[in-house]
Order: structure tokens, then sequence, then C-alpha cells
């Protein structure tokens, strides 16, 4: 029964001990202090999740570029004819919007080197070996953005040095189509003018049959040379002077009337009596005038 007492009353005091500690300022003071902490401790937690939370996306971006950069090398070093304009532009715009989170990125950890929150070795070293990364991405970003302007201006070059020579071929092919044309004009003109060199004309008849064809005046006086006889031409046998130097006249008598060369031509009879006009030198005979006009007797 006295030990129960003394459990009673020790219990009592307990309790009303604890209740005056609770109640007393300095209880207050260090419950407020530690809730303090508390909020300090979980606001910290939380600036350090920040820092690390932007560290994870600055190293997730890095993986990112690493996968993409093998891609991009690959593409830029293809051949014009490998790479169409849309291609060139795509890969232009990969390059840039790399640049631009390359740049983003060395921004970040910028701000978190003067954070100085962390100051752990092994923090820092994190952060240096991100930005040595950085660095040589941003590098190879600026050699491809170069090599592509490089490559551009290489392909307005060459397709500008194309267009000269089609230009030039076309020019050329113009020039030949040209020069064919005239040079045909020319022959036709030459053939013509041949012809017309190598033609002559030749009549025989008596004389009521040459000054029927207007040949002949009545007063039975041949026509100069010189005259034309584009009135009387149908009258008369056209002849290439170069195949032409036999003329078979079909008379036993006859008198050449046309101006032409003594011993340029004989007039000798065949083996039927009958005279033929023979031409020993077409180029003499035929240098007065190209028409010859034989009276038959």
């Amino acid at each position: 029964m006295k030990k129960l007492l003394l459990f009673s009353v020790l219990a009592l005091y307990a309790i009303l001990f604890t209740s005056c500690v609770e109640s007393s300022k300095k209880y207050k003071a260090l419950v407020a202090q530690m809730d303090s902490l508390g909020v300090a401790s979980a606001a910290k937690n939380a600036e350090i999740e920040e820092v690390f939370a932007t560290l994870n996306e600055v190293e997730e971006g890095l993986k990112s570029i690493r996968e993409a950069e093998n891609l991009l090398v690959l593409q830029s070093q293809k051949g014009g004819a490998e790479v169409t304009a849309t291609s060139r532009e795509r890969l232009k715009s990969d390059v840039s919007a790399i640049g631009e989170a390359i740049s983003n990125y060395k921004n970040q950890i910028d701000k978190l080197k003067r954070d100085n929150r962390i100051q752990s070795d092994q923090f820092k070293k994190r952060l240096a070996a991100i930005t040595q990364e950085l660095e040589a991405k941003s590098q190879l970003v600026d050699d491809l953005s170069r090599q592509l302007t490089e490559k551009e201006t290489q392909l307005k070059i060459k397709t500008q040095q194309i267009a000269t020579l089609d230009q030039t071929v076309s020019n050329l092919r113009e020039n030949v189509e040209s020069l064919q044309k005239e040079s045909t004009t020319q022959q036709e003109t030459i053939s013509v003018q041949d012809v017309k060199i190598n033609t002559a004309f030749y009549i025989t008849g008596t004389k009521d049959e040459l000054v029927a064809a207007n040949v002949m005046s009545k007063g039975g006086l041949f026509r100069s040379a010189k005259i034309s006889y584009q009135a009387e031409q149908s009258a008369f046998i056209k002849i290439d002077i170069r195949e032409v130097t036999d003329i078979k006249l079909n008379t036993k008598k006859a008198k050449v009337l046309s101006v032409h060369p003594q011993g340029s031509y004989t007039l000798e009879p065949d083996e039927t009596g009958m005279l033929v006009l023979k031409i020993s030198n077409p180029g003499s005979f035929w240098e007065h005038t190209k028409y010859l006009v034989i009276q038959n007797q």
C-alpha cells in the first residue's frame, strides 16, 4: 500500500514537472529554434535539389547532343549531289538549335559556378567536366557551321560555274548551228554559182531557123554576144561545159557565128561525114560568151 502511494506521488510529480517545463520560456524558445532549423533544413534541401536538377538537366542535354552530333557530322560530310536544298536547310537548323542549347547550358553551368551553396570538390569536378565537354561541343558546332557555310559558298560557285558553262555550251551550239547554216548556204551558193559558171547554151540551125529564134536579124547579122538571149533562151540547148566537148551538128557544112577564139575548137566530120564541133580548150572557147550559135549551110 505504501509502495502504491509512492508511485502515485511520483507520477503526479512527473506530470506536474512536465507541465511546468512545457510552459516555461526556455522550452518554448527551444521548440521554436528546432522548428526554425527544420524549416532551414528543408529549404536547404530544396535548394540542393534545385541545383542538382539543373545539373541533371544539363547532363541529359549533353547526352542528347552526343547522340545527334555523329549524325550531323555524317550529313555535313556528304557531297553536294547527295544533299538536297531542303536537307541543307534542315541541317543548318539542327546545328543552330544545338548551338543555342549548348549556349543555354553554358549559362546554367556558369550560374552554378557562382552559386556558393555547394562547395564540395566532387561537385566542382563535375562542373569542370561538364564545362570542358560543353566547350568541346561548342567548338564542334562552330566547325560544323563553318563547314556548312563553306560548302554552301562552294555550291553557289559551282552552280554559277555550271550555269556559265551551260550558257557557253548553248552559245557554242548556236554558233555551230549558225556556222552550219552559213556553210550550207555558202555551199548552195557555190553550187549554184558553179552550175552557172559551167553552164552554156548552143543552137544550131539554118539561117531561117536562127532568124525565127531571134538569134539572127533578118538582115543576117548575128547579134552581139553581149546581148542577153533571155527572150530566146528556150530555143537554146543547155549544157555543162565540163561534160560536153563534142557537139554533133547533123550537117556537112556549118559555120560558127558566135565569138570563140580560133584554136579552141575544130569542125571535123564523123564516120558518116556529118560535122562535129570539137572543143579542145573549153576555158578559152567559152571565155567571151556562153552562147554558141552555129549556122548550118
